[in-house]
Order: C-alpha cells, then sequence, then structure tokens
C-alpha cells in the first residue's frame, strides 16, 4: 500500500512538470512566430536571431570577474589590462558570431520518404546572400541526438542533412529546426528557428513475417506483338504495310521471297494486391503485410494492383507506381 502511494505521488510532480514545460514551449513557440517569417524560404535578420553565452562562455565570465576584483583590490595594472583585453575579445566574438547568422538564406527543406520506425531524412539548402563565408553553421532538432554542421562559401550555397524519428504512419508536421553557430570561439552562441510549411508521409512498417506473395505463376508465358525495343521472336512473310527496316534480307534470298522480322513483348504476371485477403488481427497488422507484399512484387518485377476498399490503384510496375502503392497505405483511415 505504501509503495503504490508513493509512486502515486511521483507522478503527480512529472505530470505537472511535463504541462509545465508543453506550455512554455507553446508560448515560446507563438512568440516566435510573431517576430517574423517562419517558414523557409526565408532571410535571417537581426530580429530571428538570437544570442547567449555558452557553458564555456560563463565560465570565462566568471572568470573575469575574479581577475576583476582581484586586479581592483591588489590594484594590478597588468590584471586590469589583461581582464579588459580578453573582456574586448569576447565581445567582438559576439559580434561575429551574430554576423555569421545574419543575411543566411534558408532556400529549402526537402524531406525523404522512410517507413514507421525508421529516421526520416531533411535536406536544409542554405544560401549566403551578404558575399561572406560562414563557418560552423549546425543544423538540429530538439529532441534528436542527430545535428549536421558544415561551412557556407562567399556566394554560394551547402546542404545539412538530418533526421527525425518516426513512430506511426501517416501524415506528420515537421519539427521546429534549429540552425546555429559558435563561431569564432565558442564563447557564444547564436541561433534562429525556423517552420517546414510542408507535411510529410511516412510509409506503413513492412511486416517482418508475412505470409508470401501469391502469384498464378501461369502468365509468363502469353506474349503479344511488340517493336524493335522487345524480344526477337522469329520470321514470318512480309505483308503489304509492314517497315522496310523489319525485312530480313539475307533470310528473304535464301527462301526466295520476302521474310519479315518479328518481335514480340511477354506478357508480364498482374496480380491484384487486396487488403481483404492480408490476414491480421488489426487494420494496422494487415497494412502492414499489404506493404510487404507491395516491396515483394516490386522486387519481383510483377505488375501489380491494389483494392483497399476506398481507394484501388489500377496494376503497374517501377519506381513510381510503388511509390503510388505505399502512399495509398499509409494514408489508410
Amino acid at each position: 500500500m505504501s509503495s503504490s502511494r508513493s509512486s502515486t505521488k511521483r507522478a503527480f510532480p512529472e505530470a505537472g512538470l511535463a504541462a509545465l514545460v508543453d506550455a512554455a514551449q507553446r508560448w515560446l513557440d507563438g512568440w516566435i512566430r510573431r517576430r517574423g517569417p517562419i517558414h523557409p524560404p526565408l532571410t535571417l535578420g537581426y530580429r530571428q536571431i538570437y544570442i547567449l553565452p555558452t557553458r564555456f562562455g560563463w565560465l570565462v565570465g566568471l572568470l573575469l570577474f575574479a581577475m576583476l576584483l582581484g586586479s581592483l583590490n591588489f590594484n594590478n595594472n597588468l590584471g586590469l589590462f589583461t581582464t579588459f583585453l580578453v573582456s574586448g575579445i569576447g565581445l567582438l566574438s559576439m559580434h561575429i558570431a551574430h554576423r555569421n547568422l545574419d543575411g543566411v538564406r534558408i532556400a529549402a527543406v526537402v524531406p525523404g520518404q522512410t517507413f514507421a520506425g525508421e529516421t526520416l531524412p531533411l535536406a536544409i539548402t542554405l544560401q549566403d546572400t551578404r558575399g561572406r563565408a560562414r563557418s560552423g553553421l549546425v543544423a538540429e532538432i530538439r529532441g534528436a541526438d542527430a545535428a549536421d554542421g558544415s561551412d557556407l562559401p562567399s556566394s554560394a550555397s551547402a546542404d545539412l542533412k538530418i533526421s527525425i524519428a518516426t513512430e506511426e504512419r501517416g501524415w506528420r508536421e515537421l519539427p521546429r529546426i534549429r540552425l546555429r553557430t559558435r563561431h569564432p570561439i565558442g564563447w557564444f552562441e547564436a541561433w534562429s528557428w525556423f517552420w517546414p510549411a510542408q507535411r510529410v508521409l511516412v510509409w506503413p512498417r513492412p511486416a517482418e513475417h508475412a505470409p508470401p506473395l501469391a502469384t498464378s505463376g501461369n502468365s509468363d508465358d502469353r506474349s503479344r506483338t511488340g517493336d524493335e525495343s522487345d524480344e526477337f521472336h522469329g520470321l514470318r512473310d512480309w505483308r503489304e504495310g509492314d517497315p522496310l527496316h523489319r525485312i530480313a534480307w539475307k533470310a528473304s534470298q535464301r527462301h526466295q521471297h520476302l521474310l519479315a522480322r518479328q518481335f514480340t513483348r511477354p506478357e508480364r504476371e498482374r496480380i491484384v494486391l487486396r487488403l481483404t485477403d492480408a490476414p491480421g488481427r488489426t487494420l494496422e497488422e494487415r497494412i502492414s503485410i499489404m506493404t510487404r507484399w507491395v516491396l515483394e512484387a516490386d522486387r519481383c518485377d510483377l505488375e501489380y494492383g491494389l483494392e483497399l476498399g476506398s481507394a484501388n490503384l489500377p496494376p503497374g510496375r517501377g519506381e513510381a507506381h510503388r511509390v503510388s502503392c505505399l502512399d495509398a497505405l499509409a494514408a489508410l483511415g
């Protein structure tokens, strides 16, 4: 009984702290949005750039304060000179850090494609608009371990690549991204926030143990008339209206009459993947199995279609068709 009471008491402060943090984040997001443009493409200006000392910068500041007190107490002119000299260097580095972000244009944020449970890649394109090189630009996302940094040449562009974790399929809003720099000596950190305006569609997680893909296995023998880009099938008598470049001149000379080359295109096996045929206790399990079937059909170079009830896709093949099928499964309600 006492253990359950203690666990309940611990849960209340943790829930209250989490609610307080969420409220502070909402207030901060609203305050940032009111200060200027937040969606790329945008060019960073003084109202969107923030700066504070780093941990090392705070330690240097405390050390300089102690040096100032000691120099004043002992009337040490060399100590005062050193204190003011280092303080001047620190103030100059603060302006350089701010200047390192001023005028940087965030041209675009391009999301990649991924399955639920994997990381979603993001490509951030930065451009210089002031004709000066930028050093040590880093893009990161709150709560994510991954960050990417790069230098931005003068009047050029650079790409930063970061990734975010995904858990569920479906549409997802991209989170707030932080662009920061600690150039030149790491005493101050200047940063800016921005939000990508687009949403991304996260594909369903493929089932690890799905039933084998059901195929008829007898449609590969069918063929239809093709052109020169298909397989050579044989020779036949030339008919009026056949193209002259299809005439087999050597064979025609041996047989004493005109023969034409004939080409055929093997009919690829076509299958229809139905959501009702996928086993599973829940809708998510059936969608996961359908995702695995789509990947297997694409790997086997089959022509396949989908019957999902509300959304049906005709048989097709190739990269674009695979993406369309995965998008339809991801958006399934």
